[in-house]
């Protein structure tokens, strides 16, 4: 006890060297917190509804392409871009609405990027047809939460680390087109079936990144996995040493061990590479696949909102049970993050405050919803535009959902030798 004493008072005696310290990097903290508040309050934002044609044939490659197109607003954050004025990396958000039983498409984007997001649409879906309309989360923030509406929401985060995938549209598809599944079929079902007062918002917040850390962690895992030995780059002098330093240490013990020089275990890391499993092979093939093409920042939840008397849990399991179609045991999974969806696990003691932290959790939940905010306690992860668009793109033809909001009619150019008066 005489110890711990001793170190509290050495502690406490010495308050005026770390104090300041401690100060300071709270009020950089705060500034940089309230710049970037800032920052983000000037930000204009648009909604566009996206209407589809029936008839779409293509895969989601082509919507990875717009995704390829819209990481071109990636921007650097310098220094004096952060600490002094606030800059921030914009972002969209792709989301998809039943509202009602009526199914939607919609984008949230920065009203700079309008023009660029229509462009990569129609670059990839030229019938589609884009609109400019209202904020349909408007009506959300009014009613919930209340007593006469309700409302279920989950915020996902990833199983493994980022640099595993998950599955994604290539195992999807079969040669035979009329046998192709499109992944986003199942949500389009659930979200078409739901009653006039019930309504599920899915919602995708991405923003471009340029992270190589991610990339040179999977790279570790791939190199462990098939059993590389990595050596840190040496110059010129350093190489000498090494082969000094080899020499020397065969020369000692060749009367007693074969000299085993650094080409001979090269060949001994391949001959472990060829010994893995067709399993360990396919998971070193997808997280090379995943961190050879760009990515995003992201974050994955959704909504159900509907009235008290007919909201079903169930609704919320569905959607839950759809996004499980992406995962694999051997890669990745999407999984709830406990701390930031609405539900409230029962505690042991004090039961009373359950509802209580059941309304604050509502409350926070559907504020993040609303201003399209990143996930709660910094559990975003990254995905690349491959995931993306596997989790998110226009369905393709055979799905059929009668209620999706589809483009009326196809459009087409005046005939040249139309007479003008």
């Amino acid at each position: 006890m005489h110890t711990v004493y001793a170190i509290f008072n050495v502690f406490f005696g010495l308050w005026w060297l770390w104090l300041p310290i401690l100060l300071f990097a709270l009020f950089v903290e705060m500034w940089t917190k309230y710049l970037t508040t800032k920052a983000i309050k000037k930000i204009v934002w648009l909604t566009l509804e996206v209407k589809v044609p029936r008839d779409i044939e293509k895969n989601p490659k082509a919507m990875e392409q717009v995704f390829s197109g819209l990481h071109g607003i990636l921007s650097s954050v310098k220094f004096l871009d952060k600490y002094f004025f606030g800059k921030v990396q914009k972002w969209f958000s792709f989301e998809i609405a039943g509202i009602g039983g009526s199914v939607h498409f919609f984008i949230r984007t920065p009203e700079e990027f309008k023009n660029l997001v229509e462009a990569q649409i129609h670059a990839q879906y030229p019938d589609a047809e884009i609109f400019e309309v209202s904020d349909y989360t408007g009506e959300l923030a009014k009613e919930i939460p209340g007593i006469k509406y309700d409302i279920g929401g989950v915020e996902f985060i990833l199983d493994k680390d980022d640099y595993y995938p998950i599955r994604t549209y290539p195992s999807f598809e079969e040669k035979a087109a009329e046998r192709r599944l499109d992944p986003i079929a199942s949500f389009l079902e659930i979200l078409s079936k739901l009653r006039p007062s019930e309504n599920i918002f899915i919602q995708y917040v991405f923003k471009p990144t340029a992270d190589k850390e991610w990339k040179e962690a999977g790279t570790a895992a791939v190199n462990k996995m098939v059993g590389k030995k990595v050596e840190a780059k040496k110059g010129a002098l350093g190489k000498i040493f090494d082969y000094l330093h080899e020499f020397i240490a065969n020369l000692i013990t060749a009367p007693a061990v074969y000299p085993e020089w650094s080409e001979a275990k090269k060949e001994e890391s391949k001959t472990a590479a060829q010994t893995l499993s067709p399993g360990e092979k396919t998971v070193v093939e997808a997280i090379e696949n995943k961190i050879s093409k760009i990515a995003f920042k992201t974050c994955v939840r959704f909504a159900y909102f509907a009235r008290a008397d007919v909201f079903n849990a169930a609704n919320v399991s569905a959607i839950v049970g759809s996004f499980k179609q992406f995962n694999t045991l051997n890669m990745n999974a999407f999984k709830p993050n406990g701390k930031a969806g609405t539900k409230v696990d029962q505690p042991r003691i004090f039961p009373f405050i359950v509802k209580r932290r059941a309304f604050l959790r509502k409350i926070n939940f559907i504020d993040r919803y609303i201003k399209r905010k990143f996930s709660k306690n910094k559990k975003d992860f990254l995905m690349n535009t491959e995931e993306l668009a596997t989790i998110y793109h226009y369905p393709i033809l055979g799905v059929e959902t009668p209620t999706l909001e589809r483009v009326s009619a196809k459009k087409a150019e005046p005939p040249s030798n139309l007479p003008i008066e």
